[in-house]
């Protein structure tokens, strides 16, 4: 474990906000949310280094699953939250195509639909080796497997840098986007999704919000702390919108909820196939038709220009 300073200011003055655990996997350990008392910026302190995150991203970690192994309705389900990506990166840009950077691009799956869809020419940094592996073999596509500051990249060479669900689990958030800053020519598009931390359900779920995934989610940002770090870097934000994450944040969340807070065994095993089921993701529609408008889902993605 190591003790940081706050990423985007310096300080090192900060407040708990909660004590959590790893939800997800079940991994033993405490982990500290702080906020910075200066800045607002909330992160794990003290943190696993980054040779000790890796116990933490078991082989079952979702992002790294093989789609081959998904069911039929979860890869059709999969495949239209990536054409949905593409989609709203394509309607931001007046290119055709061009060099896009995935960094943390898992798979591979929305580099291979963006070159499907236009003139694009993929590039991935991925620390995962394995799955790095899998978007070589499966779809044919330029991944570097590590850092992307140890990539190496040319100055000005990318057209638009993505980050989907990524930024929130990086040691070093704000020298990353200080790299892509040097790496994406001037007007390129940077797109990052990550957790809403001012959504609806981060604060009915409070500690049980899966947005907050401990110990994997080192650092939580606002909307004005993102802001912020994105104009150090030399990004003016143009956007802030809701379109990804919603049902799938809001079953986990529950799931998390219902597995700490309900000990009788049938039951819990009850009310989870309830937020599994077809029924209770169709009723989350209206909510979630509202939400978005409003910016309160559970993930945010900004889509910002380099001056």
């Amino acid at each position: 474990m190591e003790t940081v300073n706050c990423d985007l200011c310096g300080a090192n003055d900060t407040e708990i906000v909660f004590v959590l655990r790893d939800l997800l996997h079940h991994i033993d350990g405490f982990f500290n949310l702080v906020k910075c008392r200066k800045c607002g910026l909330m992160y794990l302190n003290p943190r696993p280094t980054i040779d000790e995150m890796t116990r933490y991203y078991p082989s079952d970690y979702h992002a790294y699953k093989p789609l081959d192994n998904l069911s039929l309705f979860a890869r059709l389900d999969y495949w239209y939250g990536i054409r949905k990506r593409c989609r709203a990166v394509i309607a931001r840009t007046s290119l055709k195509g061009g060099r896009i950077l995935d960094i943390g691009c898992a798979t591979g799956s929305f580099l291979a639909m963006m070159r499907r869809l236009g003139n694009w020419e993929p590039y991935g940094v991925e620390i995962n080796s394995e799955a790095a592996n899998y978007a070589r073999k499966y779809f044919g596509l330029n991944v570097f497997v590590g850092d992307l500051i140890d990539a190496h990249y040319p100055d000005c060479f990318f057209d638009v840098v993505t980050l989907w669900n990524v930024l929130e689990h990086l040691h070093h958030p704000q020298a990353t986007l200080f790299e892509i800053g040097r790496i994406i020519r001037p007007g390129g598009l940077l797109v990052i999704s990550l957790p809403n931390p001012n959504c609806i359900e981060a604060k009915v779920f409070k500690q049980y919000w899966a947005g907050l995934d401990a110990p994997r989610h080192l650092y939580i940002y606002s909307q004005h702390t993102l802001q912020r770090a994105l104009e150090l870097a030399g990004f003016m934000v143009k956007e802030i919108v809701s379109f990804t994450g919603r049902y799938h944040v809001l079953a986990l969340s529950l799931k998390f909820w219902i597995d700490d807070k309900i000990t009788h065994e049938k039951i819990r095993s009850l009310l989870k196939v309830i937020v599994e089921s077809m029924i209770f993701r169709v009723l989350t529609i209206p909510y979630y038709s509202i939400a978005d408008r409003c910016n309160q889902s559970s993930v945010m993605t900004v889509f910002a220009r380099r001056r």
